[in-house]
C-alpha cells in the first residue's frame, strides 16, 4: 500500500481509477470492493464496463471503508451501510453549509 501523500498527489493528476488501483491504495481486496459496489456504497463510472472504473473521489470512500473494517471488524454489508451513512452525513453537511451561506449574517 502506498503512503497517503503519494496517493494524494497521484489522485490529483488522475480523474479515473481502476478497481486494481483502488485495491492498491486502499488495502481492500477485489472481493471487498465488489461487495461495496454490490451494496451501493461504491459507484463505478459505468456499471456495465469491464473492468470497472471509478472517479478519483472514490478513494476517500474506500480508505474510510478500510479504517472502518479494521477498527470495528465489520462484515461487508455492515461496512457498506456505514459507508453509505457517512456519505449521507457529508451530503447533508454540505447542504447545511449552502443554506447557512444564504442566511443573513445575523442568523448565522
Amino acid at each position: 500500500m502506498t503512503t497517503e501523500s503519494e496517493a494524494s498527489s497521484w489522485v490529483g493528476e488522475c480523474r479515473e481509477l481502476s478497481i486494481t488501483q483502488l485495491q492498491d491504495y486502499s488495502g481492500l481486496s477485489a472481493h471487498e470492493l465488489q461487495e461495496l459496489v454490490d451494496c451501493g456504497a461504491l459507484q463505478p463510472l459505468d456499471e456495465t464496463a469491464a473492468p470497472l472504473a471509478f472517479a478519483s473521489h472514490c478513494l476517500l470512500t474506500v480508505r474510510t471503508a478500510t479504517r472502518l473494517r479494521h477498527s470495528f471488524e465489520l462484515e461487508p454489508h455492515g461496512l457498506a451501510l456505514a459507508v453509505n451513512l457517512l456519505e449521507r452525513i457529508r451530503d447533508l453537511e454540505a447542504q447545511l453549509e449552502q443554506v447557512r451561506a444564504q442566511l443573513p449574517r445575523s442568523f448565522r
